[in-house]
């Protein structure tokens, strides 16, 4: 009997080890998601005024609970349409050369409370996103298409005493780099192919300086002429025309690249941020 119940024994572990049960879980997994997935809602965009009330709801929420009645209500149907973005139409037509394409609080109101944002940036051939800095965020980025070059300035310590050190990396598919909050950087694309990003950052509502617009905008000229060392080539005349030039956001030719053979398309700037109708922003 005991030979009878240790052979039964050793037959039910045999056949029990021989069983996945990572088999059998992902099997109900899969079909679980597969349900959930076929009843999901899709994305609806969010109108200006619907983003504004939510952003007024969820300042006003005195807690997390609170919150959620805001974003998820029951009359929803399980939607989670408040938390989620579309930064491209599809199918659609991809943005033009020389945009970003933000998801902050500005155009999800479902990160007021987090420390999240996000973009996608499309770069065209020697286009450049131009030198400038995230005020209030640190930046991954990561490239998904094409190759882009990627630099940010150092710190300087002391009396300045020259070029201020600059670290750069050649980003190919897939392959990314942090940009440190408030230090000033830039992409350019070195190809004849377009380059598309992918962007995180620590926080919903990281900003954006541009750095020879910003500082070429709106000072006295005496203050910018002597900022840069009362320079006697540099008077109001010439500063009016260096502010009438100055790219806002992308230059989608860089001239010396454009030597090389790249044929440029469409306008040479693409300008100044802008909310569409569907609240994304556009740089």
């Amino acid at each position: 009997m005991n030979a009878l119940l240790s052979g039964a024994l050793m037959a039910f572990f045999a056949a029990t080890s021989m069983a996945s049960p990572l088999a059998t879980t992902s099997t109900t997994s899969i079909k679980t998601s597969s349900t959930a997935a076929a009843g999901a809602p899709t994305f609806t965009p969010l109108t200006p005024a619907e983003i504004k009330n939510l952003q007024t709801e969820l300042l006003l929420a005195a807690s997390y609970k609170d919150k959620e009645q805001v974003l998820f209500p029951p009359n929803n149907g399980g939607s989670a349409n408040n938390v989620s973005f579309q930064f491209v139409n599809n199918p659609g037509t991809a943005p033009q050369d020389g945009s970003v394409i933000v998801g902050s609080v500005d155009s999800i109101p479902g990160l007021i409370g987090t420390h999240v944002a996000a973009a996608i940036g499309f770069v065209g051939p020697c286009g450049l996103n131009v030198p400038h800095l995230h005020p209030r965020g640190n930046e991954f980025l990561t490239v998904v298409s094409g190759s882009l070059i990627g630099a940010f300035l150092l710190e300087e310590d002391g009396q300045f005493a020259g070029d201020i050190p600059q670290v750069a990396m050649t980003l190919t598919n897939f392959t990314g780099m942090l940009f440190p909050q408030g230090h000033i950087h830039w992409q350019f694309n070195p190809t004849c192919e377009q380059a598309v990003f992918a962007a995180a950052f620590d926080s919903n509502d990281e900003g954006r300086f541009q750095v020879a617009q910003t500082f070429f905008s709106s000072m006295p000229d005496n203050v910018l002429t002597s900022s840069l060392g009362n320079p006697t080539f540099l008077g109001p005349t010439q500063l009016d025309q260096l502010r009438g030039i100055i790219p806002e956001a992308f230059v989608v030719m860089v001239d010396s690249c454009r030597g090389r053979g790249v044929q440029a398309v469409g306008s040479n700037l693409h300008h100044e941020k802008s909310l569409d109708s569907l609240g994304r922003h556009y740089y």
